[in-house]
């Protein structure tokens, strides 16, 4: 979005940004503030010690926080990951072009490269997170890394400057003390170089998007690890040894098959449950099934509007539905409301007394599995487990007297 507002001359590299927010800065403006340009922004050298997204969650004016920390080194001096830099990327978006990120790149990149799925979280203040909190599917992911490895263009259209590419994608800060390899080899303008070349973009839980214009290859993920480096590791190994049939090398990647049963029924479907407090507010539950399509149906009830989560009985079910705390999310940074709509794929198998659903997000890289136990003749033991808050979450459901 900054490229292109810089591509039409409607913002430059070298603004100050206290030029660009004169109105909330605080009383005393140190030099290093003063000295603070778009440029340091986008490549995260803005002179913080570290993060300070936590500082702009927190407020209910998040340009006004991030401008209120303190600015402990020259910028352009100190590389520090910093979401709260993009964060105000995205503010800076909306003070010069008048519209949310969200609203901007639909018009000017979405639209043109048929992403329509989208989701944006917001941070307290109101503004788009930016930094965080962009939900899409790894399709897209992959036509934002086939834009840039195309240099700008996409289907013959010039969506951005190759000028702008070239910039963004350079190893613009020294990340040379930032620990392992993919991450010591520069950063740009929100983009990480990577050790054996080419570059990427890179999130939470090792979601990637890698572009290696060596192999005329780009390559997106959506994973949930903890250790990113042997994440990409296997990229590169795939990328080298892909083509070469003597040398390929095998790269072994989970399967995410649907579970399924012989057994369609449970035993447990068509009773009503009231359900004890739990931290998603849901009151009531039941199950259904269909015969004609091979599907469970898990409905749940806030008190007042039934949700419900479809899923196929060795096959994928989709739904879409609207609750809260069921989708695992980062504590503190991640801002999102507690209650959002979800897309989901999901899949059953059940035997006596039990129904397991496992769930996946789509748009994003979670799971969990939900588990329903007939304990007794009265009693339904309700357990989601893969939540990042709690390892299992458990809710008990009684039969009404």
């Amino acid at each position: 979005a900054i490229g292109l507002l810089v591509d039409v001359g409607r913002l430059s590299l070298n603004d100050r940004i206290a030029d660009i927010f004169p109105d909330m800065l605080p009383e005393q403006v140190s030099n290093n503030l003063e000295e603070m340009r778009l440029s340091h922004v986008l490549s995260m050298n803005t002179g913080h010690d570290g993060c300070v997204m936590q500082q702009m969650v927190e407020s209910d004016n998040a340009v006004r926080a991030f401008l209120a920390q303190k600015v402990n080194y020259r910028p352009g001096t100190h590389f520090a990951y910093n979401t709260g830099a993009t964060c105000l990327l995205g503010a800076i978006v909306k003070k010069i072009s008048g519209m949310s990120v969200p609203d901007f790149l639909t018009e000017h990149l979405f639209l043109p490269l048929g992403i329509t799925d989208i989701k944006w979280n917001r941070i307290p203040s109101g503004e788009c997170e930016a930094g965080c909190g962009l939900h899409l599917n790894v399709d897209d992911i992959a036509k934002f890394g086939l834009l840039y490895i195309n240099k700008g263009m996409w289907n013959g259209k010039r969506i951005l400057s190759e000028n702008w590419v070239n910039a963004a994608t350079s190893a613009v800060s020294d990340t040379s003390n930032n620990g392992s390899p993919d991450w010591c080899s520069g950063y740009g303008y929100q983009f990480w170089r990577c050790a054996e070349g080419g570059f990427r973009g890179d999130g939470a839980f090792g979601q990637l998007c890698v572009v290696l214009p060596e192999y005329e290859m780009v390559i997106a993920l959506q994973a949930e690890v903890v250790d990113m480096q042997s994440e990409l590791d296997a990229v590169k190994s795939l990328a080298r040894n892909i083509f070469n049939e003597n040398e390929r090398e095998v790269v072994s990647l989970p399967v995410y098959l649907p579970v399924k049963s012989n057994r369609k029924l449970s035993g447990i479907e068509n009773n009503f449950y009231r359900l004890s407090e739990n931290p998603m507010g849901w009151t009531g539950l039941y199950f259904s099934y269909d015969k004609d399509s091979d599907e469970m149906k898990m409905h749940f009830s806030d008190g007042f509007e039934y949700q419900t989560i479809t899923a196929g009985n060795g096959h994928f079910a989709e739904s879409t539905v609207r609750s809260s705390y069921i989708k695992p999310k980062i504590l503190g940074i991640m801002s999102s409301s507690s209650s959002e709509t979800l897309h989901l794929a999901s899949s059953y198998a059940a035997v006596e007394g039990e129904i397991t659903i496992h769930v996946r997000y789509l748009c994003c890289p979670h799971q969990i599995t939900v588990t329903a136990h007939a304990e007794t003749d009265n009693t339904l033991r309700l357990s989601l487990s893969g939540l990042l808050e709690d390892s299992a979450r458990e809710i008990i459901g009684y039969l009404p007297t």
